[in-house]
């Protein structure tokens, strides 16, 4: 039995996509989901499988232990290895997680992105981009002003380059040919920090069998930080989501889009969530949302970071649509008790405090 065999008895469904090096085979993540986001190659090293999306990887004896639960001893003998003599004493204790610091893309990278996101921008606002802002305030929420803000883009087409002309160290695929800088069509979502270009990520409308954003190479990997001196704070996946969050409550809390669930902060992120009061994690309400609201956060932020999904949809975007006050649903969060919800009503309507003043008014900011 290989890898293949354990995973497709498992439901999951594999097809080959390469044939270098054994072959290639892609699908699903039995993990997080997606369409195409999950690689096992079945001839090395005995079998192997990594997951771009949420960075799951290892051999058969790994996937026993994460899919099935079985332990080492168990998976090796269900493989029929030998698994060594049993050591004694303690396990090792595993290394502590520490945030990584961001890098930024190369001068001439962000040159070329500085120079493209111009373009998109131009793009999103003549006729070309009607039907896109028309579904980012129809589906997203967002008014022109935040749009503009954001400095949201469209690209219309897929854009291929050679690496280098954006700074990039030569990469092959596994058939030998050079890798180019892909940009794929879709609404260009930047990460802009101190007028810099830093991250183009791109929301394809419609990505087939592939994934729904695209990065493009060499983009810094840092969340989407808005507003990062207030006490509060909400954890979110999507950077729409967040920049709607923003529009909604911008005065009120920060506003952190990690990208995917899995993601961890960087160290700029971490020190910011570090000294914030108050951690709500709005994780999208699916399988790997709530996974990783349930363990990475709490246990790296203590008390403060609690788990306050949304209601009526598994994102911001999609609860409002629904119907959700996105504004009372953050201060609901802030607060945690109906009963100190009822005296920020009260002073607000009829102390006649605007939100921000009733927040600092009760000590929560």
């Amino acid at each position: 039995m290989n890898i293949i065999d354990l995973i497709e008895g498992d439901g999951g469904t594999l097809r080959k996509v390469a044939g270098t090096h054994g072959g290639e085979y892609a699908g699903a993540c039995p993990w997080c989901g997606g369409n195409d986001r999950f690689r096992v190659w079945p001839e090395q090293s005995g079998g192997r499988y990594w997951c771009r999306g949420c960075d799951k990887a290892g051999d058969s004896i790994q996937y026993l232990r994460e899919k099935r639960g079985l332990s080492y001893v168990d998976a090796c003998h269900y493989l029929g290895h030998d698994p060594g003599p049993r050591k004694n004493g303690p396990r090792p204790t595993p290394a502590a997680w520490k945030p990584r610091e961001a890098t930024a893309p190369p001068e001439l990278w962000q040159k070329r992105a500085r120079s493209f996101l111009d373009g998109a921008v131009a793009c999103l606002w003549s006729r070309h981009g009607d039907e896109t802002r028309r579904w980012l305030r129809d589906t997203k929420g967002l008014s022109n002003e935040t749009i503009k803000a954001a400095g949201l883009g469209f690209n219309q087409a897929d854009i291929f380059k050679p690496r280098a002309t954006w700074g990039l160290a030569p990469s092959l695929k596994d058939d030998g040919t050079e890798k180019r800088q892909w940009i794929p069509a879709g609404i260009v979502i930047p990460l802009v920090i101190d007028g810099q270009v830093l991250r183009l990520r791109i929301r394809r409308d419609d990505p087939g069998d592939g994934d729904r954003y695209i990065v493009a190479s060499g983009s810094c990997m840092a969340p989407l930080v808005l507003n990062p001196d207030r006490a509060a704070t909400v954890i979110v996946e999507s950077e729409l989501d967040a920049i709607l969050l923003n529009q909604e409550a911008g005065d009120l809390v920060t506003c952190i889009a990690m990208g995917t669930a899995p993601a961890k902060p960087d160290r700029i992120t971490h020190e910011a969530l570090t000294r914030a009061r108050i951690v709500s994690i709005s994780l999208d309400t699916d399988d790997t949302g709530a996974k990783a609201s349930w363990h990475f956060w709490p246990e790296t932020y203590g008390t403060k970071a609690k788990r306050w999904p949304c209601i009526g949809g598994k994102d911001p975007s999609e609860a409002m649509l629904a119907g959700l006050d996105l504004r009372q649903w953050v201060v609901a969060g802030i607060f945690g008790t109906e009963l100190r919800f009822e005296r920020f009503c009260i002073q607000t309507i009829d102390g006649g405090l605007s939100d921000a003043e009733a927040l600092k008014a009760m000590g929560a900011t």
